[in-house]
């Protein structure tokens, strides 16, 4: 084969795959998608934060302690930039997504699990690798409440090599009717 023609192949594929990640990212379904920069999100309902706190948490679709979380099912957080120490409000209203990031944090302290005789463990203190969850930052902007910093949603809590990044459906799923998103 030509010599010259190799570079053009190579450049035609790389299109052709460019061409079909594009697509699939802007499809909510699919799981590459990601929540553009300038979406909207509606915060339906007021939220709370805790005295000497800056975030209040969200799954299916409630607003829930850190608490009482159940690390293995998606969930969010609003998080607020002031540390109170008295209860914070978070009013409802239209926050612009300004930035998306992307981030995993190690989960500590969980209880090992043990199956029989089998000494099956969910943390891996041996020096294996640890358990993690994967979050999205969203962060908002809104003229009315420039203490809202961002929401942070996660996936559910997995080895390190079976964490996964959170579906936008799963985002949904975690908020509930208490905050939609637009693109």
């Amino acid at each position: 084969m030509n010599t010259l023609m190799k570079p053009g192949l190579i450049l035609a594929a790389l299109f052709l795959l460019t061409a079909c990640t594009q697509s699939s990212i802007r499809d909510p379904a699919s799981p590459f998608y990601r929540v553009p920069v300038g979406s909207q999100l509606t915060l339906n309902q007021p939220l709370e934060i805790r005295p000497g706190h800056t975030r209040v948490f969200v799954q299916r679709g409630e607003v829930t302690h850190f608490s009482d979380l159940n690390q293995y099912w998606p969930s969010c957080s609003f998080e607020v930039r002031d540390l109170k120490q008295e209860p914070q409000q978070i009013a409802p209203d239209r926050f612009t997504v300004r930035r998306v990031q992307q981030g995993q944090t190690a989960i500590v302290g969980q209880p090992h699990l043990q199956v029989a005789s089998l000494a099956l463990s969910l943390r891996h203190s041996d020096g294996g690798q640890p358990m993690v969850a994967r979050y999205y930052d969203l962060w908002l902007a809104s003229d009315k409440q420039p203490n809202v910093m961002r929401l942070r949603c996660f996936d559910s809590m997995a080895d390190l090599t079976e964490a996964n990044l959170p579906l936008y459906i799963e985002i949904e799923a975690a908020l509930g009717a208490i905050a939609t998103i637009e693109p």
